[in-house]
């Protein structure tokens, strides 16, 4: 994700950048209008505002409000700490032995961040689909994610 976010795909995800500096400022900044700050992805990555009704947009406002601090130390992880093992993994040639099901909104692809390529690399043993749908894949195409689902358990 990190060696894919330049120009165009670095200003969607201005969160990654905000979420991985030191704790204290982003915490503080998101903490201070938390329904707009997670309520802008909800108003913009999905491809039907249909598919989060209002009674589920409320809960998942309501969750992200209490587990500020949770999300953003996930977040922060992901360039230091998780780039760190990634590269640890991959000198060491490790890969996943099972196999792995990639579902890829067809916009992600659009911002040059190819799934199918960088999970190829860590699991042999891959299928990978794009969908149709926004960043909220199992609300907006709760058929296709399930299918997904149920097709990598029986592999």
């Amino acid at each position: 994700m990190w060696d894919a976010l330049h120009g165009v795909s670095a200003a969607v995800g201005f969160h990654l950048y905000l979420m991985a500096q030191p704790p204290g400022l982003p915490e503080e900044m998101i903490a201070a209008r938390p329904d707009v700050f997670f309520g802008h992805f909800l108003d913009r990555w999905g491809v039907s505002p249909e598919a989060v009704p209002a009674e589920i947009r409320a809960a998942y406002l309501d969750a992200c409000r209490a587990a500020v601090p949770s999300i953003v130390a996930d977040f922060r992880a992901s360039p230091g700490i998780d780039v760190e093992h990634d590269r640890a993994d991959r000198a060491a040639g490790r890969v996943l032995p099972m196999p792995v099901a990639v579902l890829q909104q067809d916009w992600g692809s659009a911002l040059g961040y190819d799934a199918a390529a960088l999970w190829r690399a860590w699991a042999p043993d891959l299928v990978h689909t794009t969908t149709t749908s926004g960043h909220f894949m199992a609300e907006e195409s709760p058929a296709e994610v399930t299918g997904a689902l149920r097709a990598l358990l029986a592999r």
